[in-house]
């Protein structure tokens, strides 16, 4: 599978390339304010990616089969950056008839059945409290995506760990796993691109 990964520069984007291409797909490195990645590999492409920007998402979209993307909040970011990119993924998307996309994002997004844990809800009532315009974003990207017409998938975590991986379940309503290792967010992000499972649905990585 060739794939276009945005935001392949962050820790979990990194840990998604080194996954995919240990299994052997083709992956275009969609890479902001830097040059590369401390990546190897003949299958793959680094390529200067700034989301928000739809000349950007056509140079690394093109030709590819499906699209991944770990857009998050980091230092000096926009409130809104996962939605204002988000959008213009799926605007370009849409002119060259892509459809598969998986995204990344918090359980500040919550959906009916959602299986609630009290560490869930204290650590977005934190983060609501702190950074309001952070938990907003993903739920307005969320709302972006499931307004499109793409076969999306949302994979929703909690607190993401730079620790080896340990195993996890795909559900779509959990209940919520309190650390994900961003080994284990790879693996799901490849799994449900390879299975075409979770169309248009956003599960949780769950115990």
């Amino acid at each position: 599978m060739r794939i276009a990964v945005i935001a392949a520069n962050g820790r979990s984007g990194q840990a998604f390339v080194k996954h995919a291409l240990a299994e052997g797909h083709i992956v275009r490195a969609g890479v902001h304010n830097v040059t590369k990645i401390p990546i190897n590999h003949d299958n793959l492409t680094t390529v200067p990616c700034d989301a928000s920007k739809s000349s950007d998402v056509r140079t690394l979209i093109e030709e590819q089969d499906a699209v991944v993307s770990f857009i998050g909040h980091v230092k000096d970011s926009l409130p809104d950056i996962q939605t204002q990119s988000i959008k213009t993924v799926i605007e370009v998307m849409q002119e060259r008839g892509m459809k598969r996309i998986v995204s990344l994002t918090g359980t500040g997004v919550r959906l009916p059945g959602d299986k609630i844990t009290f560490t869930d809800r204290l650590l977005n009532a934190a983060i609501s409290l702190i950074d309001p315009a952070r938990v907003k974003d993903g739920q307005d990207h969320f709302t972006c995506l499931r307004q499109s017409d793409l076969d999306w998938t949302v994979l929703r975590v909690l607190k993401l760990q730079n620790t080896p991986p340990v195993g996890y379940h795909l559900r779509e309503h959990g209940p919520t796993k309190a650390y994900v290792s961003r080994e284990d967010v790879a693996s799901a992000a490849l799994t449900v691109l390879e299975q075409g499972s979770f169309i248009r649905q956003a599960p949780i990585l769950s115990k």
